[in-house]
């Protein structure tokens, strides 16, 4: 199909014929076919930049989701590493860790409304992190119901005491 341009429709000359076409009827034809057809290839423009700036909004989006799959894998290794290396350091990364999946989800979400296929893999990631973050909590509470057991079953300070003072007062009184 050959493209029209409005100017070319204008400029469009027609021979004359004994009974043919009302002159000024075809003119005024042509120009609104002319305006209308400018209309369409301004509004043909401009669904093509936009079709250009959504194409780039995806590649970014893309782009966007391969970075916080990134970011959810280091953060579930560090977290692992973490709850072994100690009980409070291990309570400090996991609270690190949850705020950073909540802001990382909240940003995906926002910035990726129409493409339900990464807001499905955020939240099937979500539920994992969260299901290995409930598995670092109890075993955290383990940890704090076995020192606070501990702390139950040691002898108190003021025994200890009593049991060293007759020692002390010989020495003081000589003996």
């Amino acid at each position: 199909m050959s493209e029209f341009a409005p100017m070319d429709i204008l400029g469009k000359k027609f021979t004359k014929k004994l009974h043919g076409y009302a002159g000024l009827e075809v003119h005024e034809y042509l120009t609104e076919l002319a305006r209308v057809m400018e209309g369409l290839l301004r509004e043909r423009g401009e669904l093509r930049q936009r079709v250009h700036h959504m194409e780039q909004e995806l590649s970014a989006f893309r782009e966007r989701e391969s970075a916080l799959k990134e970011a959810l894998v280091a953060a579930q290794r560090s977290a692992e590493t973490t709850i072994e290396v100690a009980r409070a350091e291990g309570q400090r990364i996991v609270g690190e860790g949850h705020a950073l999946a909540e802001r990382l989800v909240e940003e995906a979400n926002q910035r990726a409304l129409n493409i339900e296929s990464l807001i499905s893999d955020l939240r099937n990631r979500r539920r994992e992190v969260r299901s290995e973050l409930n598995r670092m909590v109890e075993l955290l509470e383990g940890l704090i119901r076995d020192d606070q057991r501990r702390e139950r079953d040691e002898p108190s300070t003021p025994q200890l005491a009593t049991f060293l003072r007759p020692a002390a007062e010989k020495t003081e009184n000589g003996g």
